[in-house]
C-alpha cells in the first residue's frame, strides 16, 4: 500500500533584511518542480510520482510585468521602477521582469508572502480542478488562512485577487494578489500575501513606498493594504511583523493540503532547500543570475552556524 500522499513546503528562509530570496532564484526552483510533474506525465511507468509542491517566500524588491503589458517599458518608466527602496533603515535593490501571469505591473518584496502551489490540477491521486475552480481553490485558502489568523474578513469582487475593507469609510482594499499559469494542467504561480508593509496612500516617498510606482495590477482608482494595517484597525493595537510571513505561509499550506485533499504537510529542511535550488540552477539555462548565488551561500552559512550551536549546546 502507497504512503499517504503528503503536501511538501518548501519555504524559501530569509537569511537577513538584506538578504532575500530572488525572485528569479524562486523561479528556477518553480520551473524544476514543474518539470517533476511534467516528466511523470509524459513517462508514468519510469517516473515516481511527485508530491504536490508549495513554494513559500518573501523576495527582494521586484515589479514583474504581466502578459496585457503590450508595450515595453520606456527607459524613463525602467529606470523609475529600477531605483533602490528603502524598508526598515535597509536600502535594497529593485529589479523588473516579465510574468506568464494576466494583468499589468504589480509589485513584490519585503513584508509579503508568496505562495506557489505546483500541483497537477487533473491528477488522480488527490482533488481535481478546473482552471476556474483552481483559482476559487487558491482565492478560498486565503480568505481562509486571514479569517482564522487574524479575523480579517476578505472576500472577491470583480477585480482579481483577495480583497477586504479597511477603516471607518469601509473602504475596499486588495490584500491579496492572484495569478496563474497552467502548463498541462500543472500549476504555477499563485497568490501574494500583503502581510507587512506601505499601503497605496501611506505619504511616503516613492523610495519608501513601492506602490506609489505604479498603478497597482492595473486598476485605477483602487489601493492596496496589509495585514498589519487591518488588524491595528480591527484591535487598535500592533499587527505582525516581517517574521510573520512564513507563519502565514505555514497556515495557508495547511489549508491548501486539506482543501487538495492530501494527508497534511511535510516542511522541506533548510539544508534540503539549499540542494534543491543549487539543482534548480543547474538544469536551467539561465545558470547563476544577481544575487543568487550569494543568497544560497548565506543560507548554507546560517545552517552551519546553527549546527555549530547546537554542538556548543550538546545537543
Amino acid at each position: 500500500m502507497p504512503p499517504p500522499l503528503r503536501l511538501e513546503h518548501i519555504h524559501l528562509p530569509s537569511p537577513s533584511p538584506t538578504n532575500l530570496p530572488p525572485y528569479s532564484l524562486a523561479s528556477k526552483l518553480q520551473s524544476l518542480l514543474r518539470r517533476h510533474h511534467l516528466n511523470f506525465k509524459d513517462s508514468p511507468s519510469t517516473n515516481p510520482p511527485p508530491p504536490p509542491f508549495l513554494i513559500s517566500f518573501t523576495p527582494l524588491p521586484i515589479y514583474t510585468l504581466g502578459r496585457r503589458q503590450s508595450s515595453p517599458l520606456s527607459p524613463q518608466e525602467l529606470t523609475r521602477l529600477s531605483r533602490p527602496l528603502s524598508y526598515q533603515n535597509q536600502t535594497l535593490p529593485v529589479t523588473t521582469s516579465h510574468s506568464p501571469r494576466g494583468g499589468l505591473t504589480t509589485y513584490h518584496g519585503p513584508g509579503q508572502v508568496v505562495l506557489w502551489p505546483v500541483l497537477d490540477i487533473h491528477s488522480k491521486r488527490h482533488k481535481t480542478f478546473t482552471v476556474r475552480c483552481y483559482s476559487r481553490l487558491l482565492e478560498n485558502t486565503t480568505i481562509a488562512t486571514l479569517e482564522k489568523m487574524f479575523r480579517i474578513r476578505a472576500f472577491t469582487t470583480e477585480d482579481p485577487g483577495v480583497w477586504t475593507r479597511v477603516g471607518d469609510g469601509e473602504e475596499e482594499r486588495k490584500i491579496a494578489a492572484l495569478g496563474v499559469h497552467l502548463r498541462r494542467h500543472v500549476s504555477g504561480l499563485g497568490t501574494a500575501i500583503n502581510v507587512d508593509m506601505p499601503g497605496t496612500d501611506e505619504v511616503l516617498s516613492e523610495r519608501e513606498n513601492p506602490w506609489r510606482r505604479i498603478v497597482a495590477c492595473g486598476i485605477e482608482g483602487k489601493t492596496v493594504t496589509c495585514v498589519r494595517e487591518v488588524v491595528a484597525h480591527i484591535t487598535a493595537g500592533e499587527g505582525p511583523g516581517l517574521r510573520g510571513t512564513e507563519e502565514v505561509a505555514d497556515f495557508w499550506g495547511r489549508e491548501l493540503s486539506e482543501r487538495i485533499g492530501v494527508d497534511g504537510v511535510d516542511k522541506i529542511s533548510e539544508g534540503r532547500v539549499a540542494e534543491l535550488l543549487e539543482e534548480a540552477v543547474v538544469r536551467s539555462e539561465e545558470g547563476w543570475e544577481g544575487g543568487e548565488e550569494g543568497y544560497v551561500e548565506e543560507v548554507r552559512r546560517g545552517l552551519g552556524g546553527w549546527v555549530e550551536e547546537a554542538l556548543d549546546r550538546g545537543v
